[in-house]
């Protein structure tokens, strides 16, 4: 029986000192040790308002159940009927309230800042002093990351740590060359395009790899989804400005005063971009969303039979591999000189932002995890999007540039697309009973973290295959 709140049954008493029974305690009132007194037990005979205070008060408490029986599982967690939690106060902030309803939303806005603030660190370092090629800031937000995990991983002791289950290490080396031309393309498209316009061409990675997974993984992909997708890639168009192709040579000569600052292929601060300029870099933009679709297609196949931390290392290892190998072979063959190598940093400024881009991205993808992890609804996936509100207002408050007529509506057509299909799109239907295992495969690489645990209620469980 629990301490703070008991209900004693009837019974009849007698005094020692007087040798006389209690009438109270032969009606059945209860006697609790933290102040309820005199409550009647629906097994006596008062009136109806005394029983139901009794089972008002036998239902706040821990164990007993109506009628005077105990709760099946003794010193369980109790949840009241209505969602009602019973606290010490009962009440609980306005400011605590808004974090507990809207906290998946919160991580994943707050992880879109933290992105968007690593790649203003990036182009900070394209800008500063001779300019940092996004090959070699790869290379040191990838070796961070890849050393993070694997100390995590190690201290943990992670199943299958670190190259994953055999059969699927393959999917783990795709995800790494895929994710590694997703994020190279993002950055070397911020050398001639806005943050703002770099950033929202990215946003048609989703849709991309929906047609991917449709052919490859016989995924749904609905008609929805397919004129969502046709709908961001006019956006895309308005973005590239395709009338540059027709540019004449007088206004790509207009456009080379910025070039005084070396001989090199990195733009300075005051490098006017050239129309041929913009429609490569929105060519190479396009190359990362190929590049992220892959990735998100991988991960779609390998679902729960990796450890998140396990994909995640393994693209951080494999993008650290390739950066390492393209700037040791850059110089030697020749190739995209003379910005193509490592440059040291020369100030302490310089130091600070490259090793921001390691700490930045690893928080960015732990808070991303945890807010989509946390969230069963569509709030937390629609929020992916302030990263574009992010990067816009970077583009206006630090580098001073405004958004111009083509690329505005551009950009609303993407983001458009993008958030229609969040909110538009119906609930799946259940599984078939022969595709249940498959589809436990293939639902996210969210849940099952333990670094998740606490945070989205998730447990260490990954292995969820069955023994054939």
């Amino acid at each position: 029986m629990d301490q703070g709140l008991s209900l004693t049954a009837p019974r009849e008493a007698t005094d020692d000192r007087t040798g006389r029974l209690t009438a109270k305690k032969n009606t059945g009132h209860a006697t609790s040790q933290r102040g309820f007194r005199h409550v009647q037990s629906p097994h006596g005979r008062g009136d109806k308002s005394q029983v139901a205070e009794a089972e008002t008060l036998r239902s706040l408490s821990i164990s007993p159940a109506p009628g005077g029986r105990l709760s099946p599982i003794p010193h369980g967690p109790y949840h009241p009927p209505g969602g009602i939690h019973v606290t010490a106060g009962m009440k609980s902030s306005p400011l605590k309230r808004f974090w507990t309803a809207n906290k998946p939303a919160i991580l994943v806005a707050l992880s879109q800042l933290f992105g968007a603030t690593m790649n203003l660190s990036a182009r900070f370092l394209e800008l500063e002093g001779e300019g940092m090629h996004p090959v070699q800031m790869l290379l040191v937000r990838q070796a961070v990351t890849s050393i993070c995990c694997l100390a995590y991983m190690w201290w943990v002791s992670i199943p299958d740590y670190p190259f994953g289950k055999k059969g699927i290490r393959w999917l783990l080396l795709v995800r790494g060359c895929t994710g590694f031309f997703g994020i190279f393309g993002m950055w070397w498209s911020m050398m001639y395009l806005p943050l703002a316009d770099a950033t929202v061409i990215t946003f048609l990675a989703p849709g991309v790899a929906g047609f991917v997974c449709y052919f490859l993984l016989k995924e749904p992909f609905t008609r929805l989804e397919q004129l969502a997708t046709l709908v961001a890639l006019m956006g895309v168009v308005l973005i590239a400005q395709p009338a540059a192709l027709f540019a004449t040579t007088a206004d790509a000569a207009s456009s080379s005063s910025g070039r005084a600052r070396r001989a090199s292929s990195i733009p300075g601060a005051d490098h006017e971009t050239t129309p041929r300029e913009r429609l490569l870099a929105v060519g190479v933009a396009l190359i990362g969303v190929l590049g992220a679709a892959g990735a998100f297609t991988t991960l779609r196949a390998i679902g729960k039979r990796a450890h998140p931390l396990i994909s995640v290392n393994a693209f951080a290892v494999i993008c650290t591999i390739i950066c390492v190998t393209a700037l040791g072979l850059g110089p030697v063959l020749d190739i995209g000189q003379p910005s193509l190598r490592w440059i040291a940093p020369t100030s302490l400024k310089q130091w600070l932002l490259l090793l921001s881009l390691g700490g930045l991205g690893f928080v960015m993808q732990y808070l991303l995890t945890a807010g989509l992890a946390a969230d069963k609804s569509n709030r937390a996936n629609a929020m992916i999007y302030t990263h574009m509100l992010f990067a816009a207002s970077f583009d206006r408050w630090i580098f001073g540039r405004r958004m111009g007529l083509m690329s505005f509506a551009g950009c609303t057509l993407i983001l458009g697309s993008a958030v229609g299909v969040i909110f538009m799109k119906r609930a799946p239907a259940p599984p078939k009973a022969e595709d249940v295992e498959r589809q436990s495969n293939l639902s996210g690489e969210a849940e099952g973290s333990p670094m998740l645990v606490g945070v989205a209620g998730h447990t260490e469980s990954v292995n969820l295959e069955r023994i054939r």
